[in-house]
């Protein structure tokens, strides 16, 4: 197979299921170390704003960020609430997001992951506190828009608006984080056990915010953030 034939099928592969296994699909993970079908593949990453990382037995594929094609934009994440969803509610399912990934890997050891799973009722209890802060004390929230050109007041307000009970309606939290979760778990992120009541990190997850993601300064810039200011929502 030529180099251009093996370069077009990991792509095709990483594509189809955003990653490649040393475990189910050994030669093409050993033609990805070979370097004129790397060469090629170089290519393809800057012409379609992506990357493919080689992390503990796999190959995953990252879309860099603002790749529309690859990744997320706003309005997907609009429409993973409803079709008349608003920018805010893009807002708070990029806030829910981040803060799992918080609540996951936010650890002050040399290993920055703190749990192996996550129940529903204790992030709902989590997100009410901050958002809770965040309106109680306006001028610190104003400080955070300020510097970070986003209304995390807005944001606090539609969270609290929703409705408390457990149903899985859009208006109501425990729907608003499945949605969330949902999306997470489309990219092979996330799980969701126990009849959706609890969250567990994907082997794919952990790969990529222990060994790729996660630096040392890079942790304590999220505990900073997250521990420290009123809203808690740095990225």
């Amino acid at each position: 197979m030529s180099d251009i034939k093996t370069a077009l099928k990991i792509y095709r592969k990483l594509l189809e299921k955003g990653q490649l296994d040393r475990e189910t699909e050994g030669d093409l993970f050993l033609e990805f170390r070979n370097i004129e079908v790397r060469a090629i593949l170089a290519e393809f990453e800057e012409e379609l704003d992506f990357k493919a990382i080689e992390v503990a037995g796999s190959i995953y594929m990252l879309p860099n960020s603002g790749n529309g094609v690859l990744g997320y934009t706003t309005k997907d994440l609009r429409e993973g609430v409803a079709t008349d969803a608003k920018l805010v509610d893009a807002y708070l399912l990029s806030y829910i997001s981040m803060f799992i990934l918080y609540l996951f890997y936010g650890g002050k050891n040399r290993n920055p992951k703190q749990r192996e799973f996550l129940r529903i009722s204790r992030l709902i209890e989590e997100l009410d506190k901050r958002f809770d802060r965040a309106l109680e004390d306006s001028d610190q929230t104003k400080v955070l828009e300020e510097k970070y050109a986003l209304n995390f007041m807005r944001i606090a307000e539609l969270w609290t608006s929703k409705q408390d009970f457990e149903e899985r309606g859009r208006k109501t939290k425990t729907g608003t984080i499945l949605n969330t979760c949902r999306l997470l778990e489309r990219e092979n992120l996330l799980r969701l056990v126990d009849e959706d009541r609890e969250l567990r990190p994907t082997r794919k997850l952990d790969d990529l915010m222990l060994n790729y993601y996660l630096d040392e300064n890079r942790i304590e810039e999220i505990k900073t953030f997250f521990e420290g200011a009123v809203l808690d929502a740095k990225n």
